[in-house]
C-alpha cells in the first residue's frame, strides 16, 4: 500500500480528508486524531484532538492522481522529498502506517513506571516509533518524540499508569 501526505490549512483536516474520501474512491484520507483524557468536574472525560495539524494522511494501492489538490481550497500541496518521490518513505512511512494500524485514532495507552524507565504494556505507544521524552501520571500525559518530514516532533499522547500488581501476567514491551 502506497501512503502520501498532505499539507492543508490548519483546523481543516477533518474536512479536507471527508472530501478526499468522497471525490476519490481509491484512496482513504486519514486525518489523525489523538484521545487525550481531561479531568472535567472530578470527571475524566476523553476528547479528540488533531495529531498532527494541517496534515492528512492519503492511503492507496494506486498512484495518487496529481489532479486532487486542484479540487480542494484547503489543501496546499502532496508532500515530496528532493527527488520529487511523493509516496513516503523510511521513517515517515513506518509513522503513516502505525496511524493507519490504529485506524487514524490514537488511544490511551497503559504504561508502567520502573523507576526512571517508563515501560509501555498496552495501547498505541507498544509500537510506535517514538521515544517517552515525559510523563505526567496526575494528567495523564506523555510526551513522546517521533520524527516526521525530516524533522523532530514532540506531541502529547495520553497514558494511564498502572499499578506493577496490576500487570502480572500481560505482555511486556518496551518504547525505544
Amino acid at each position: 500500500m502506497n501512503s502520501y501526505c498532505v499539507f492543508c490549512k490548519t483546523g481543516s483536516e477533518l474536512s479536507v480528508a471527508e472530501k478526499i474520501n468522497i471525490i476519490d474512491k481509491s484512496v482513504n484520507a486519514i486525518a489523525p486524531t489523538r484521545v487525550i483524557q481531561e479531568k472535567r468536574g472530578g470527571i475524566w472525560v476523553k476528547k479528540h484532538k488533531i495529531l498532527l495539524p494541517g496534515y492528512v494522511f492519503l492511503f492507496s494501492n494506486e498512484d495518487l492522481e496529481t489532479g486532487l489538490i486542484r479540487n480542494l481550497t484547503d489543501l496546499y500541496k502532496v508532500l515530496s522529498y528532493d527527488r520529487g518521490i511523493r509516496t513516503l518513505i523510511g521513517k515517515d512511512r513506518d509513522y503513516a502506517m502505525w496511524i493507519w494500524k490504529y485506524h487514524g485514532s490514537i488511544d490511551t495507552s497503559k504504561v508502567l513506571k520502573e523507576g526512571r524507565r517508563v515501560k509501555v504494556i498496552e495501547g498505541p505507544l507498544l509500537d510506535c516509533h517514538g521515544v517517552i521524552k515525559k510523563l505526567d501520571k496526575h494528567k495523564r500525559k506523555v510526551w513522546v518524540e517521533f520524527e516526521f518530514d525530516g524533522m523532530a516532533r514532540t506531541i502529547v499522547l495520553s497514558a494511564e499508569c498502572v499499578d506493577p500488581s496490576d500487570t502480572k501476567g500481560e505482555p511486556e514491551g518496551t518504547n525505544e
